[in-house]
Formats: structure tokens, C-alpha cells, sequence
């Protein structure tokens, strides 16, 4: 081959191999600016739907504000519909659908109650104040061995809450276990001595036992603690045996 021709062809190559460098650093440009573009889009999709629920959660704790004052004032109605809206917002938070039947149950509507204790203990098995509720509308519907039964799931997850070894003992008591009924009492006033209900059931779990003494002691405490014991409570008491000075 003419050494001419060899120039041309070498030169031809070079420009052929030029050319495809050039293309392809062309297409890796092209291609790493569509990915940024992607990239930019993505993060302000993110940013966008992060203030999306960030506004949902602020509406969400909004509604559940809302609620706890509801049935704080005893506008129970009120808060269980406000409680069902909550829910709606927010289906898997176990502790609407709790606030949701203890309104329910303070409105009457036991049947609706206790269906959303039950979602609510499927959602979060582990959540102490469901358990609380639920046993109280089963106390105040005489279902007092069912009511234990929740009673003792509660104090599983949180063995120092007073309220429940209180209304444990309050089931207890109803059921006409007094020896019982008075051991979760203590119980419960050892971990919180201000707890007022557990002084009332304590001194009528001892009166039914016919242990005055110790009823007219049990008062002495309560007072210590400022804490009142029904009128009905300590007549009764008062006419079996007379208050001690």
C-alpha cells in the first residue's frame, strides 16, 4: 500500500475512533443529565410528600387532642365521632381506635366499644391503656371476670399501674372475693397512695368481711391523703360499729 494511502487510512481511523469518543461522552452527558433531572425530581417529590404527612400527622394529633378533652368534659358523643374521624385518617394508630371505644363505651354503645378494643389490640397488643379501658366497660356491665382477665393483660405490660390493680380489685370485690379484692387494693395503693376509688372499695371490701377496725383505719389513710370517702360508705360503717377516737 502507497504510503499516501497508509496516511489517509490512519487518519481515517483516528477520526472514526475520535468520532466515537466523542459520541459516547456526548451520550454519558445526556444520560447523567436526564438521571439529575430524575434525581431533582425525586428529592422534590419526597420533600413534597414528607409535607404532605408531616400536615396529616399535625391534623392527626390535632384530632386526638381533641378527643381526650371531648371526653374530658364528658361530651362523649362528640369525641367518638371526632375519634372515628381520627381513625379514618390514620387506620393502623392502635390508640384512636382505643379512644374511639372508650368514648363508645362512656356514650353507651358497649357492642361498639368493645370491637374497637378488640382492632385496637390486633393493631398493638402492647398497648397498657386498651386493655384499662376495655376491663372498665366490662366492670361497669357486671362482666367482672372478663374485666380481670383485662385487668391482669394491662398490669402484664405495665405492673405498676395503680388504676388497674384498683378496678381489679373493685371486680374482686364485686364477685365477693374480699381477701382477694383487699390484696390488689394495697397493691394498688402502694404504688400510688392518692389513688381516691381504691380507699372507697378497700373500706367496703373490709366492711363486708365484718373487719370494722380495719375499714375505720383504711378511712384514717384516705384522710391523711385527702382523699374522700362516700357519705353512703361511712354511714353504713358508722352503724355497724361506731368511729373510733
Amino acid at each position: 500500500m502507497p504510503r499516501k494511502f497508509k496516511v489517509v487510512w490512519v487518519l481515517c481511523c483516528i477520526c472514526v475512533f475520535v468520532a466515537f469518543v466523542y459520541l459516547s461522552a456526548k451520550n454519558r452527558m445526556q444520560d447523567i443529565d436526564v438521571q439529575r433531572q430524575g434525581d431533582i425530581e425525586e428529592k422534590e417529590r419526597r420533600v413534597e410528600e414528607n409535607k404532605k404527612h408531616q400536615e396529616l400527622k399535625i391534623q392527626f394529633e390535632k384530632l386526638m387532642g381533641e378527643v381526650r378533652e371531648l371526653n374530658t368534659l364528658g361530651k362523649y358523643d362528640q369525641a367518638a365521632e371526632t375519634a372515628s374521624r381520627a381513625a379514618g385518617m390514620n387506620p393502623k394508630n392502635a390508640e384512636a381506635h382505643t379512644l374511639w371505644g372508650f368514648s363508645l363505651a362512656k356514650s353507651g354503645n358497649m357492642k361498639g366499644a368493645y370491637e374497637k378494643f378488640d382492632q385496637s389490640s390486633r393493631l398493638d397488643p402492647n398497648q397498657t391503656k386498651n386493655y384499662y379501658f376495655w376491663g372498665l366497660a366490662l366492670l361497669v356491665e357486671g362482666k367482672n371476670e372478663k374485666a380481670i382477665d383485662k385487668f391482669e393483660n394491662a398490669l402484664l405490660l405495665d405492673p405498676e399501674n395503680s388504676r388497674a390493680y384498683a378496678s381489679w380489685g373493685s371486680a374482686l370485690n364485686n364477685l365477693k372475693k374480699y381477701d382477694e379484692a383487699i390484696k390488689k387494693l394495697e397493691e394498688s395503693l402502694s404504688h400510688n397512695p392518692f389513688n381516691g376509688p381504691a380507699y372507697g372499695v378497700l373500706v367496703d371490701a373490709h366492711f363486708h368481711k365484718g373487719q370494722y377496725q380495719q375499714a375505720w383505719e383504711v378511712v384514717a389513710r384516705a384522710r391523711k391523703n385527702k382523699i374522700i370517702i362516700a357519705e353512703g360508705s361511712l354511714k353504713r360503717l358508722s352503724e355497724a360499729s361506731p368511729e373510733p377516737h
